[in-house]
């Protein structure tokens, strides 16, 4: 149960923060195996715990999520309609992410044996690098200033984001502090485009393995546990980061990634 609670915290404490999920869930693997707590396997897991933050994700942003599916009837005229602009924004921003990420998922080796050192290295760069941009970037742009340029601009950057350890939300605000947007639109626009990203990384997922996923398997115990647990862990950090931000700077999140990749690099360095 331990297990099972740990995966799905960090699942929760790492999908909308700017600290890479994808690395923290190599990394967990790397480590324990929860398949003989539950029966399910890893790409079960995974799949059951995103869906866990989707729902979150989907829930925290309800009256946001609604107005813009009313909005799609004014499609064609975003000029008066801004949840309309919006829409097309993260529609334009979604699409490097999820072609480069077909292919990307297809013949990239996550069981490298470098694979740490390639987590803890990233997490380093990308960590320092949005500390740089964020402590020195203006603060002066909100969404008045979002066009189709910036929005293609932060979709094309947040593909770094399938390399482990960068991070897909840390992506994201690094494009959009480079551009000098101001932090609490960064954290709306980022856990948005979190959506597409998700539901992508979910169907990839469901794709990637031909043996069916049977329903009885999926409903056990400790998949509703993961599902449960992974849902209310992802509500409590989006709160917590969308608080966190109208108070302060992304340096508390920069500073655990310089010690979470540090302390891989060691680690895979003494290993």
């Amino acid at each position: 149960m331990f297990l099972i609670f740990l995966f799905a915290l960090i699942q929760g404490f790492t999908e909308f923060l700017p600290v890479s999920s994808q690395g923290h869930l190599i990394l967990f693997n790397q480590f324990f195996d929860i398949s003989y707590l539950s029966s399910l396997t890893i790409l079960e897991a995974n799949i059951i715990a995103h869906s866990g933050s989707l729902l979150a994700i989907l829930i925290y942003y309800y009256q946001i999520i609604k107005n813009l599916l009313l909005s799609v009837k004014n499609i064609l005229r975003p000029d008066i309609e801004r949840h309309a602009s919006l829409l097309i924004f993260l529609f334009v921003s979604s699409i490097p992410v999820i072609i480069v990420g077909y292919f990307f998922g297809k013949y990239f080796d996550y069981d490298n044996e470098r694979i740490l050192l390639i987590i803890g290295v990233t997490s380093v760069v990308f960590g320092f690098i949005l500390l740089i941009l964020d402590k020195y970037c203006l603060l002066v742009k909100s969404f008045d200033a979002m066009n189709i340029k910036s929005s293609l601009f932060i979709g094309s950057i947040q593909c770094l984001a399938l390399i482990p350890g960068v991070s897909r939300s840390g992506s994201v605000l690094t494009a959009m502090r480079l551009n000098g947007y101001n932090r609490d639109f960064c954290i709306l626009y980022s856990n948005l485009l979190s959506i597409p990203v998700l539901i992508g990384a979910i169907t990839f997922l469901l794709l990637d393995d031909a043996k069916p996923f049977y329903i009885d398997n999926l409903l056990n115990f400790g998949a509703i546990m993961i599902f449960l647990l992974s849902f209310i862990f992802s509500i409590i950090f989006i709160h917590f980061l969308v608080y966190w931000v109208r108070k302060s700077s992304l340096f508390i999140f920069m500073l655990y990634r310089l010690i979470f990749g540090t302390s891989l690099i060691i680690m895979f360095y003494l290993g």
